[in-house]
């Protein structure tokens, strides 16, 4: 059995990068780098919502933590967008591929209750997918641990951080200065991801608690 952190993707994500993965298949001659654009960028956009925006929609409305979760993932957008646009706007089809073997690894087709569903997803050590869910468990019944909490938090949060940046520019054959550019732009991230969970989770209390743990509990599956 692995164990994942997966959520579902959108209809338009589903179809635009399995067009995407099939023409690469195919080898089409076509440049792919317009709607590898498009992908990656709802591709990471998604993420974005459901790892921080989500999150901001069901805070109340007057928790600074929730502002500056809204304020960070605006950022992380008009960031990782710019990357996209610069780093593989003017990228062959050949140049893509590697790229392409990224998308594959982080798309997770599950099928439950007879429907098969489409996921975005990264696979968790079993030890600490079962150490995170604990403290879900426990938040989610409304009972504190602070401190073990962040320490998950921090941890999920550099794990995401390596699926889903690190590994996506890991492929990319860039010059100097792009690669300055895609480290900078990920350390930035990085930075202000850790600063949102230190902000965020340990005055996390009560209906709140709760709703944060059981959202995040939802993500934690095995397949």
């Amino acid at each position: 059995m692995t164990c994942y952190f997966a959520f579902p993707a959108s209809d338009h994500l589903r179809d635009s990068s399995l067009t995407l993965l099939e023409n690469f298949e195919r080898g089409v001659k076509a440049p792919q780098n317009k709607l590898f654009i498009e992908v990656a960028q709802r591709f990471s956009d998604e993420i974005v919502d459901r790892l921080l925006l989500d999150i901001v929609r069901g805070a109340e409305a007057n928790h600074s933590g929730a502002k500056v979760l809204e304020g960070f993932a605006g950022i992380i957008k008009s960031t990782v967008h710019g990357l996209i646009r610069q780093v593989l706007g003017k990228m062959s089809n050949d140049e893509l591929a590697p790229l392409s073997a990224v998308i594959r690894e982080r798309r997770l087709t599950l099928t439950q209750e007879g429907v098969e569903k489409d996921y975005i997803a990264f696979v968790m050590p079993p030890a600490f997918h079962a150490r995170f869910k604990a403290v879900l468990e426990q938040g989610a019944r409304g009972e504190r641990n602070p401190a073990e909490l962040q320490a998950c938090m921090t941890e999920f949060s550099e794990m995401a951080h390596t699926a889903f940046y690190d590994d996506s520019v890991k492929p990319l054959k860039l010059g100097f200065i792009g690669r300055k550019v895609v480290d900078m732009g990920g350390a930035a991230i990085r930075k202000g991801s850790q600063a949102s969970t230190r902000r965020l989770v340990p005055d996390m209390q009560g209906q709140e608690l709760k709703d944060f743990s059981a959202y995040f509990l939802g993500f934690l599956i095995t397949g």
